[in-house]
């Protein structure tokens, strides 16, 4: 910092304002300390820096074991985002494991009490999360990707993906391609992602006219679950022509099902899966499929997380995005 200091002839206290206060400075005066530093090719010492600060500017989050992974490498990939994000401001992520969320609670006790890092993000939220409500009595800082189910929704910070518009676009998308009899197979048991997602599904059938009466099933996120009640359906008297699914998982097993039973995806029956997984593109017929916008997801929380330290008593804020639909061949054959 004083070599940059006597390059530009200001004190280290200038040059400390351009890295960490820029707005501090007349834009002249940052521009000439910014180019110095690039030339010099200065890097602050982290290390130093969090012994200073007392803050170790690291993001923690949760690794869920392989058995556990259902979306298809949707953590991993917002994992490889929010990383990216944190390094851009400075910070790093620091993973943990934990197989349950009673698990996790109990490792963000222990290295936020030691200060391994400040901050938390939390994903896969449930209904009345256990680990929200640990964190908000503690008053740790966290962001959730995902809402906060049965939690007060303007009191927690969150990024989210709107499912229930995701699935709308679905049903339009298969309404467009003719047709009218379009099923929905979810997920069984409570969760604040499938009841979303099936809301939009119920809605934009509604706003179509079509009935929903016997045309959705669940059960857990397995291919197998999605081939067994997609096949059930398929076997009625008059069934379904049209398929949204809670997962890409789920409609991959729905693909087998057409096949089994000699009908074409994408000519006989349409078939949409969401989260845009690796499955998605690799799968035949390629599915067609919701993705999520996880690297703006990432943006979005490690901006959130940033606010949220810089000032503990700000307003929580929520951020909503919207899932783009990525066609392929098991609604539109080639």
């Amino acid at each position: 910092m004083a070599m940059v200091a006597a390059r530009v002839g200001v004190s280290k206290q200038t040059v400390h304002y351009a890295l960490n206060s820029p707005d501090r400075l007349s834009p002249t005066t940052l521009r000439r300390v910014l180019k110095a530093v690039d030339e010099l090719g200065y890097r602050p010492n982290q290390a130093a820096r969090s012994l200073r600060t007392q803050s170790p500017r690291a993001v923690g989050f949760r690794l869920l074991p392989a058995t556990e992974e259902k979306s298809g490498g949707v953590w991993a990939s917002y994992l490889y985002e929010l990383s990216v994000a944190a390094h851009r401001a400075d910070h790093a992520v620091y993973c943990h494991p934990a197989a349950t969320d009673e698990e996790e609670i109990q490792v963000i006790q222990e290295i936020f009490s030691t200060n391994t890092v400040d901050c938390f993000v939390i994903t896969s939220t449930q209904d009345h999360d256990p680990r929200i409500t640990f964190l908000r009595e503690r008053g740790i800082p966290f962001v959730s990707f995902g809402r906060p189910w049965g939690h007060p929704m303007s009191d927690t910070w969150w990024v989210d993906v709107d499912g229930a518009a995701g699935m709308e676009q679905a049903v339009d998308h298969l309404a467009e391609r003719g047709h009218r009899r379009i099923a929905y197979l979810g997920w069984d048991g409570p969760s604040g992602f499938g009841d979303d997602r099936e809301s939009g599904w119920r809605r934009a059938m509604r706003s179509h006219g079509f009935s929903t009466r016997d045309l959705a099933a669940r059960g857990p996120d397995e291919i197998s679950t999605g081939r067994e009640l997609a096949g059930r359906l398929l076997d009625r008297k008059t069934p379904p022509t049209g398929f949204v699914c809670v997962s890409d998982t789920i409609a991959i097993g729905a693909l087998r099902a057409c096949r089994e039973r000699g009908l074409a995806a994408g000519r006989d029956v349409g078939v949409v899966g969401f989260d845009d997984s690796v499955g998605a593109h690799f799968v035949d017929p390629g599915l067609t499929s919701l993705a999520q916008p996880l690297e703006l997801v990432a943006r979005h929380t490690m901006r959130l997380l940033l606010d949220r330290l810089k000032d503990p008593d700000a307003k929580a804020e929520q951020v909503l995005l919207r899932p783009t639909l990525v066609v392929r061949e098991s609604t539109v054959p080639l």
